[in-house]
């Protein structure tokens, strides 16, 4: 019984700890729930034909499942590595674009209409996250760069790890008190000709872009040092940063499903 029990507490704590790992649930939430908002009418029906829900309901869903043992390899869907000269690395797969990428050619041009309801459910869940996590600037990875790969701050005492504090930097470090619904209200201002030029392009060239602009936020981070005591000027720039990004994920996710269901 003992060892049962510590079997469940050891799984609890992994559970946990690769939550701690993943973009919050607010901006999940936040960019489902603006995804959802500039669906067209048939990307709209579809979604609820197979999802029964919204984008937002399911914007988590990749985490939640990511112990069960038929998702375990989906654990490395979450990030985009890129190396000193900013070139994408591909890692057998195991990174967002390239699954983003499969399922999206998969899908389209009426390819999702070859698969069974079963596929195209999980598929479409797995695109709500991923497209999201590749704008986390942590989710944006330079193993080869020292300046990067590894540090930490404090806030109000507590040393952070870089990977947690982007990840929980809307819902904890910027809190605006905001909800999904306030994100879509106050951020959600750009025009069509503004988000058409935000979603052209591949998975490939969003993430060339994402790897070239998430180098700044980190710079904007001041190694070892209190959160409240960096400059106001470099707080205020991380916010924008978190915003954009919000924004460039949920555009381009409802950029993909429309483009997926379009015929």
């Amino acid at each position: 019984m003992k060892r049962k029990l510590f079997v469940i507490l050891a799984f609890v704590v992994l559970f946990a700890a690769d939550k701690a790992l993943a973009w919050s649930g607010l901006t999940h939430n936040a960019i489902g729930h603006i995804a959802d908002q500039h669906l067209t009418p048939e990307a709209k029906a579809k979604r609820n034909h197979y999802l029964h829900h919204t984008l937002a309901y399911y914007a988590s869903w990749q985490d939640e499942v990511a112990w069960a043992t038929q998702y375990t390899e989906t654990r490395f869907w979450h990030s985009v590595r890129f190396d000193a000269r900013n070139r994408f690395e591909y890692r057998d797969g195991r990174n967002a674009i390239t699954h983003i990428s499969r399922i999206w050619k998969e899908m389209r041009n009426g390819g999702y209409k070859r698969l069974d309801d079963s596929t195209i459910i999980v598929n479409l869940k797995l695109l709500t996250h991923m497209v999201g996590d590749m704008h986390c600037p942590s989710h944006n990875m330079y193993d080869s760069d020292p300046r990067i790969k590894r540090f930490s701050i404090f806030h109000k005492g507590k040393k952070v790890h870089w990977h947690k504090f982007w990840d929980s930097s809307a819902s904890t470090y910027f809190h605006k008190g905001w909800t999904c619904q306030d994100y879509q209200k106050n951020l959600d201002k750009l025009s069509p000709k503004q988000i058409a030029k935000i979603c052209k392009g591949t998975p490939e060239q969003w993430a060339k872009q994402n790897g070239k602009d998430m180098r700044e936020p980190y710079s904007l981070l001041i190694r070892y040092t209190e959160l409240d005591e960096m400059p106001s000027e470099n707080v205020a720039r991380m916010v924008e940063i978190v915003d954009l990004q919000i924004l460039r994920g949920a555009y381009r996710l409802a950029y993909v499903i429309n483009d997926i269901f379009k015929e």
